[in-house]
């Protein structure tokens, strides 16, 4: 069975950040796909696979969703509106977003971001009714832990360089707080496409600590960092968003 395991293993199809933007791209200039479509079927995946993985999370579970600037929040918007419309109780909680989602609740829509398809879906959200909590207040909401959490990292993607210690800085304190916690929460943690804090072509950790997931649901192929992950026991999903083969 170990060898029949490491010869498929052999075969998963592996691609780059590079070649995963100029697949993306190709399909886009060809007309057969819109990025908006991609980043729908991106969040569509991620909640099949959290469904598939949890299905009893369907039924009295709150999602914690953290947005990212990037497309890769823009996705997070995505699952955080299919969420909801399932019923579920869902907090976002972003860095980025401060123009569509401000303290003052006085929208202010920049002209060079505004079409961009991570700011569409930040809209669709805000236009539902969905808030969205600056990502530095995430420890102060942690106080109140639901029987079931599903926590999102919707942060950084592929294109991630830089070490991300100050952006999940919130997340961690957050998490310590609820390790501390005698309430015997159940959280389950899912990265969209590559873990924030991971480097997607060298599996190296960029930082002191990345995000440590139960699951990640990349799209159409599998990138470099993925075999690392699931060396380590994480568990990995591809989810098929109508690009060419």
């Amino acid at each position: 069975m170990q060898d029949k395991n490491a010869a498929e293993r052999k075969t998963v199809q592996t691609v780059t950040s590079a070649q995963m933007r100029a697949i993306e791209a190709a399909a886009m200039e060809a007309g057969t796909v819109t990025g908006l479509q991609l980043m729908e079927r991106a969040g569509e995946g991620v909640v099949q696979a959290v469904l598939a993985q949890w299905p009893h999370l369907d039924h009295a579970a709150e999602a914690l969703v953290l947005c990212g600037p990037g497309n890769n929040g823009g996705d997070g918007f995505v699952v955080a509106r299919l969420l909801r419309a399932r019923g579920w109780k869902v907090t976002v909680c972003a860095k980025g977003w401060e123009a569509l989602f401000p303290p003052d609740d006085v929208a202010r829509e920049p002209a060079a971001r505004s079409g961009g398809d991570a700011w569409t879906n930040a809209r669709r959200w805000r236009d539902l009714g969905g808030r969205c909590l600056p990502l530095e207040s995430l420890p102060d909401r942690a106080r109140d832990v639901p029987e079931r959490l599903l926590v999102v990292d919707a942060l950084l993607g592929i294109g991630q360089t830089r070490p991300a210690d100050d952006l999940l800085r919130p997340f961690w304190t957050a998490w310590g707080r609820w390790s501390e916690s005698e309430s015997g929460t159940e959280i389950r943690r899912v990265s969209v496409d590559v873990p924030t804090g991971c480097d997607c072509d060298t599996g190296e950790p960029l930082g002191q600590r990345p995000f440590e997931p139960d699951l990640v649901v990349t799209f159409h192929a599998e990138k470099p960092v993925h075999a690392r992950l699931r060396a380590g026991g994480v568990r990995i999903v591809v989810a098929d968003i109508g690009l060419p083969a």
